[in-house]
């Protein structure tokens, strides 16, 4: 049996007319009823009974319609992936993302994300958490990588991953070596913190607040490299993101904060009272199947 004859199966089930089916086919009457013919020998039994001159879907033609429908939605879907492997579509992401994602994750998720889908192109807007969701609302990114949740309740947000926090120390400092450290102990440190409308900046205020501390706020940066700067020289310690894991700057330590909730979780956010691109529906479709398979960092 060919794919053409178990299209030709469908439309005869559905109509159960021949002359009608052969009309909506554009084939010859005769034709169809060969066809029908030969699929009947091939399954081994009728899948019609004939009623004059109509015909009338019997228990193995339904049986047989509910596995041919199946096999055509398959060979549908592969014939879909391999045009796409072929002609990529063209259509460019609008996507925005924090600053402190675009040395790792960002990366990484794109690099995954080309091999699934070759050809796919982005305009990158890198900036605050509180601007990247502007890019949201006013249409200029479709997507936004970033931490914490938005509270806007028109923006949809799928989680990605969650990312523990570490303390930034001068490698010299009382506690450098330690292998993890409470935020209660924090109480005499001098902290370096992210300006107020930074993602990060929400994130460290809520931690010290549940920890009881008010931090003796020494300065405050836009940007984690400028703050594990500052560590470095001396001026003061900072909560900043693990990263992927690598080793930290020069003259810097990053101790583990021992307390449960020192994590962000990053996830990637979209306006819900837009209409999305194909691409942007893609990219969340396997930004979604990328989120099930990463590890907590």
């Amino acid at each position: 049996m060919t794919i053409d004859e178990l299209r030709w199966f469908l439309t005869l089930a559905e109509t159960e007319h021949v002359t009608e089916a052969a009309a909506r086919l554009r084939i010859a009457q005769p034709t169809l009823s060969r066809a029908l013919l030969r699929l009947e020998r091939q399954v081994g039994a009728r899948l019609f009974d004939r009623d004059r001159h109509r015909l009338r879907l019997n228990d193995y033609g339904r049986i047989f319609r509910r596995h041919a429908q199946r096999a055509l939605d398959e060979l549908d879907a592969a014939q879909g992936r391999i045009a796409t492997l072929l002609a990529p579509p063209r259509e460019t992401l609008g996507l925005a993302f924090v600053h402190s994602l675009g040395s790792w994750l960002v990366p990484r998720l794109l690099g995954a994300y080309a091999q699934d889908s070759p050809g796919a192109r982005f305009t990158l807007h890198q900036d605050s958490a509180g601007a990247v969701l502007e890019l949201l609302r006013d249409g200029t990114a479709e997507a936004a990588i970033t931490s914490p949740r938005p509270s806007d309740p028109q923006l949809g947000w799928l989680p990605l991953r969650d990312e523990r926090l570490g303390l930034a120390v001068p490698a010299d400092h009382r506690l450098a070596d330690r292998d993890t450290v409470r935020l209660d102990e924090l109480t005499d440190e001098r902290l370096i913190i992210m300006r107020p409308a930074l993602g990060l900046r929400q994130i460290t205020c809520q931690l010290f607040h549940r920890a009881g501390v008010t931090p003796d706020v020494v300065s405050e940066c836009a940007e984690v490299s400028t703050i594990n700067g500052l560590v470095a020289a001396g001026l003061g310690v900072a909560v900043v993101p693990a990263g992927d894991g690598g080793p930290p700057p020069a003259r810097v330590r990053l101790v583990p904060i021992a307390d449960q909730d020192a994590y962000r979780t990053i996830g990637l956010a979209w306006h819900q009272g837009r209409p999305g691109s194909t691409a942007g529906r893609r990219f969340r479709e396997f930004a979604a199947r990328y989120a099930r398979g990463a590890e907590p960092v």
